[in-house]
Order: C-alpha cells, then structure tokens, then sequence
C-alpha cells in the first residue's frame, strides 16, 4: 500500500442551537492539489485533502484537513496539473480519508451532539424458531 502517512492539519466544527427537523449529513471527501516531494533520499507524492460533513437545513458543518503522504509511486505517472490522475490511487486515498480524518469527524460530532457522520451497523436480533418434532 502506497499511503504511508496521513496527517491533520485543520479542523473546524459548527452546530447552531436549534435542532431541525428532517436533519440530513452530507459527507464530501476531497483530494485537492498534489506534487512531489523529496525526504530524505525518498521520493514522495503529497497530496491535500478536505473531509466535509455538512448538515442541512444549515444546522452545522465539520471540516478535517491536512495531507496524504504516498511512497513506492512514481510521480510522473501518478501526476498531471497538480492532480492524482491513477484510479487504484485515488481509491487508496479515499480509502484512507475515511478512517483517521473520519474518526476525528465522529468525535467532533459526538461533542457537539450531531449525528454522526457515518451510518452504523443496526443490530437486529430474531427469535430462534423451535426445531418441530418429526
């Protein structure tokens, strides 16, 4: 796996006082622009990335910044225009945008009591049938 680093850079959360009704959470993530990056001996590619979680009707927003750090990836064809054009790349870090970024989103929001961000798993449980008698 290419992604060797993720770091936040910027967080920013809102809620306004009265709760609406129908509340919905749109979640956006981003990649916004990229190049390459040397550390050390290491070549890099670092991109910027936004992870928004909007609430509407304009009840409150999160926001999470910062970069994705890839290795073991040749920039020259990985970049065009300051942009990660690879598909298997661009899924890596999306991939990615959804665990560290996210779980500051969901602790942002359990904080500031929105829903989260996230649809989680619903339980269900079932009676077990009794087994008939043949």
């Amino acid at each position: 796996m290419p992604v060797w680093r993720v770091t936040i850079n910027d967080v920013k959360a809102e809620r306004k006082d009265k709760v609406p009704k129908g509340m919905t959470v749109e979640v956006k993530p981003s990649l916004l622009k990229a190049e390459k990056e040397k550390a050390g001996e290491v070549n890099l590619v670092k991109a910027e990335y936004k992870l928004s979680c909007l609430y509407q009707p304009d009840f409150g927003a999160i926001e999470v910044a910062g970069h994705i750090y890839f290795i073991d990836v040749d920039a020259d064809k990985v970049l065009e225009n300051g942009r990660i054009i690879d598909p298997e790349v661009v899924r890596q870090a999306y991939q990615r945008i959804f665990v560290e970024p996210m779980v500051t989103a969901i602790g942002l929001a359990k904080e500031l009591l929105l829903p989260l961000p996230v649809r989680m798993p619903e339980i269900k449980i079932e009676a077990v049938g009794k087994k008939s008698k043949k």
